[in-house]
């Protein structure tokens, strides 16, 4: 009887201790079924920012749907569909990547797309356009295709299952292979991430956070030393929304101090002055410029910026037909 309790404990342990073991390892999510924390989690420990993009959300805004209905953009977009069976308006659910630092003091992109594809479509369109034959290596059971065989930092691609492609510098690919596998830490791991992300807006359409070490800031001041303001930063954090048909733009940039932060506060507002003089001729500009709010406080320098759908249709075709201008001009200098 006494024997009986104890496989009883050991099996009701068993019970509980497996889904807190399973829970430890990051799965790929299905197409259309992910959320954008679900990619962020398969991105390595060691990284040095991070982003998201909902892809599909944001091409369903009213700003997107009336950029999607230029017939230029519209031919573009069926064509790729038919070269790579991809409709870039539904397929693609989210992107989610990062910067990752290697063991060497390198780093490498690395992005994670989560859609619906057709793999031997999109791999023999892959095949058409590569200059060169595709050099096919396997790590950890998956099939990766260097795109740049040869070259430094090799950018490779894996057809990781059927909702979901890595994509990125070779090293920091297999890095993602490792953490989806369960054979090494992600980025809930780091701590300075980890804090990081509590105040990063990550229900956005978009977002990035940035760890910005001292030694590299210290490096980028020494060799452009316009930029030595920003020496002292540690960490930049974005977000993008779209809501009630109005871009909602955020920046929070943290650095030593509030002295520092005031100090940025101050050369960003002036920046925004200079900017709002030179564009003069440009009243769509103009009003962008006016509408950008700059605060300091002792914990970070803020940028918001929150504009009306009209007002960027306005930009975008400004921008538009300053391109078609300009372009032939271009065109026709010898670089």
């Amino acid at each position: 009887m006494k024997e009986k309790k104890i496989w009883l404990i050991l099996f009701l342990s068993c019970l509980i201790l497996l889904p807190l073991g399973c829970a430890r390892r990051a799965k790929a999510p299905r197409a259309g079924q992910a959320r954008t924390m679900d990619l962020i989690q398969l991105l390595p420990r060691d990284c040095l920012g991070v982003f998201a993009w909902q892809v599909r959300s944001t091409l369903e805004t009213s700003l997107a749907r009336h950029s999607l209905e230029d017939k230029e953009v519209a031919a573009k977009i069926e064509d790729i569909k038919n070269q790579t069976g991809i409709d870039l308006t539904r397929d693609i659910y989210l992107v989610a990547g990062g910067i990752v630092n290697l063991e060497n003091k390198q780093t490498q992109p690395v992005a994670l797309i989560n859609l619906r594809y057709d793999q031997n479509k999109l791999l023999n369109f892959i095949k058409q356009k590569s200059p060169q034959p595709l050099e096919e290596i396997t790590y950890e059971k998956k099939t990766i295709y260097k795109l740049s065989p040869g070259k430094e930092p090799e950018a490779a691609l894996t057809f990781f299952d059927a909702s979901n492609i890595f994509v990125g510098g070779l090293e920091a690919l297999k890095k993602a292979i490792d953490v989806a596998g369960g054979r090494a830490e992600n980025i809930r791991q780091n701590n300075e991430f980890k804090s990081l992300l509590k105040t990063t807006r990550t229900e956005a359409l978009s977002w990035s956070a940035f760890v910005l070490p001292a030694e590299m800031m210290a490096e980028i001041a020494k060799s452009k030393p316009m930029l030595s303001s920003l020496e002292k930063l540690r960490s930049l954090i974005m977000s993008f929304d779209y809501k009630n048909k109005n871009l909602i733009a955020e920046i929070m940039a943290r650095g030593s101090d509030e002295s520092h932060h005031k100090q940025l506060a101050d050369l960003l507002t002036g920046m925004r002055a200079m900017g709002v003089m030179a564009a003069t001729n440009y009243p769509e500009v103009v009003e962008v410029l006016n509408r950008l709010e700059i605060t300091s406080t002792p914990q970070q320098v803020s940028l918001s910026l929150t504009l009306p759908e009209d007002v960027l249709i306005k930009l975008s075709d400004r921008m538009k037909k300053e391109i078609e201008t300009n372009l032939p001009r271009l065109k026709e200098k010898d670089f």
